[in-house]
């Protein structure tokens, strides 16, 4: 009995050492490694992810700085480009001087305008400050003075109706003159001076005449 249990104690010793060894050694030796080639790769694909955004916030900036230079300061982009000059204000004559001289087209209309005087540039497009090719037409428009309203016919209406007629063209009674003419109503208009069909000014003053 003596000698069996020293054998199953040394037995029991052996297995319980062979149980600390293997608990101790790493049950599989490549898994280290498999763990820095992993944490390698992760930094990497950190380190692609900067770059990349580093390298896209610098292409907006730089688009971003190219279209505000544009826009704030239109200066020619190609030889053949001209800025067109600021013209709205001047003389025809004096705007179309200053518009060909760059080598650019200058074409005018004339348009009434309610305050500038007569043959002053109103409008132009293109706008001041852009930069055109050489030979780009300029639109330029000049004032003709202000708007202007043909004298309506009055003829056998009574004073209220012909203040309202010329109102309505933006035209007002200056005088009322009264006149003797045979087979007329009393009070109803014979005419007026300037005459039904003529031109003018907004605002105007027309003599009206009534029969008496």
């Amino acid at each position: 009995m003596g000698l069996f249990r020293s054998r199953k104690s040394r037995a029991g010793g052996d297995e319980r050492k062979e149980r600390q060894t293997t608990a101790g050694r790493p049950t599989n030796p490549d898994q280290p490694r498999k763990a820095k080639s992993g944490e390698r790769w992760s930094l990497r694909r950190a380190l692609r992810f900067v770059l990349w955004l580093v390298a896209g916030i610098a292409v907006m900036a730089g688009a971003g700085y190219l279209v505000v230079a544009v826009w704030l300061f239109p200066a020619p982009l190609l030889p053949s480009e001209r800025v067109v000059p600021r013209v709205i204000g001047l003389g025809e004559r004096e705007a179309r001087r200053q518009i060909e001289r760059l080598g650019l087209v200058a074409t005018a209309v004339s348009e009434p305008h309610p305050t500038a005087a007569a043959g002053l540039v109103t409008w132009q497009d293109p706008p001041p400050g852009v930069a055109a090719p050489r030979d780009t037409r300029v639109r330029v428009t000049v004032s003709s003075g202000l708007p202007r309203a043909r004298v309506p016919e009055v003829r056998g209406m009574d004073l209220a109706m012909v203040e309202r007629m010329l109102a309505a063209v933006g035209l007002r009674i200056e005088t009322i003159d009264t006149v003797a003419v045979k087979g007329r109503t009393p009070g109803s208009a014979t005419g007026t001076t300037p005459a039904a069909g003529d031109s003018l000014q907004i605002g105007r003053g027309v003599i009206v005449h009534l029969a008496r």
